[in-house]
């Protein structure tokens, strides 16, 4: 039987109708730098996979691309998916995938899936949430983000965007949306994608999304004013906040914390994702969304590396001071 070395990352792609997700998607299920991958499509999934059936269980639909990446068809709930994709793996009748991606819908909220990503017990069992990746199209992406909420959403707890049709737009236009894009998320890095760069999209758009690359000075520097390039965001009232730590948090102080941001924040937090210094010597990242956060999970960072603790907090509808005063616990 396969030996498991910790719990495998399963990351989220989301992105608005329209932006490109499916597209790059089919691109990276044919690469064979994705062939250690295991794809799970939502009910609403466009991927074409006129490959191999390769077999049945009782739940799930496994198809293995000519690539070696594993495509599954979710007939169940999620949880139900990824324990039957683990088991399979256990018993050698998949090959041993070492990341998963989700894809979602182009008109989903992901705000439920990375809550059942990073906080069921039956997924963490196994599994650990490994971030979002948002596709954001260069033709018509601003107009996107300024009509659709849902859109505004995706790019705004995206760990990275993902730019797509760069190479069928001027660059001026794709100045102008990444000025765009980073009024709505000012700390996800974005990585233009195209037919020509797959190779190295895959597994690069996924790999490293952990919160090791919060950068805590670049963060607090980022932090958004409440007026000014902000304006059009603030037509849906999300805008994200970032803050460094200045001393360690006991866990009775996160304890605080949390409930604090679920009596009080509630269905306002969007996410809320850190990598935070405990007062026993730990490292650990955090994350939240809405009512519902994650175990802090440990952190190993290479040694002689120093990481300042930050936190980012994307919300809606809430004012600059309530959410300075909803993190003074945690010593911010």
């Amino acid at each position: 039987m396969p030996v498991t070395a910790g719990p495998l990352p399963v990351y989220l792609l989301t992105g608005f109708l329209g932006s490109g997700k499916t597209t790059l998607l089919s691109r990276l299920v044919r690469s064979p730098r994705f062939a250690d991958t295991a794809v799970v499509i939502n009910e609403f999934g466009e991927i074409g996979l006129d490959h191999m059936l390769v077999g049945k269980a009782d739940d799930t639909d496994v198809v293995l691309l000519d690539s070696g990446c594993l495509c599954c068809a979710a007939t169940s709930s999620l949880q139900d998916t990824l324990e039957s994709l683990y088991y399979r793996r256990q018993r050698g009748e998949i090959p041993a995938f070492t990341r998963v991606v989700v894809e979602t819908s182009g008109l989903a909220d992901p705000c439920p899936v990375i809550n059942t990503l990073a906080a069921d017990p039956l997924i963490a069992r196994h599994y650990r949430f490994g971030g979002v990746v948002a596709t954001a199209d260069a033709l018509h992406g601003a107009a996107t983000l300024d009509a659709y909420r849902e859109a505004s959403t995706q790019i705004a707890i995206a760990d990275r965007i993902a730019l797509t049709k760069t190479d069928l737009a001027e660059d001026s236009a794709v100045q102008a949306l990444r000025t765009t894009l980073r009024q709505y998320n000012a700390s996800a890095p974005i990585r233009p994608v195209s037919p020509d760069t797959v190779d190295e999209d895959a597994p690069a758009l996924f790999d490293g999304l952990r919160p090791e690359h919060l950068d805590a000075a670049a963060l607090t520097a980022a932090r958004p004013a409440a007026a000014g390039p902000l304006a059009h965001v603030l037509r849906y009232g999300i805008v994200s906040y970032a803050f460094r730590q200045h001393a360690p948090v006991s866990w009775e102080a996160y304890a605080s914390w949390t409930r604090h941001m679920q009596r009080h924040v509630g269905e306002r937090l969007l996410r809320a994702k850190g990598l935070l210094h405990w007062s026993d010597g730990s490292l650990r990242a955090v994350h939240g969304v809405r009512h519902v956060f994650a175990t802090p999970e440990p952190v190993s960072l290479p040694e002689g590396t120093v990481q300042p603790g930050a936190m980012v907090l994307i919300v809606q509808d809430m004012s600059a001071e309530e959410v300075e005063q909803a993190l003074r616990p945690l010593g911010m």
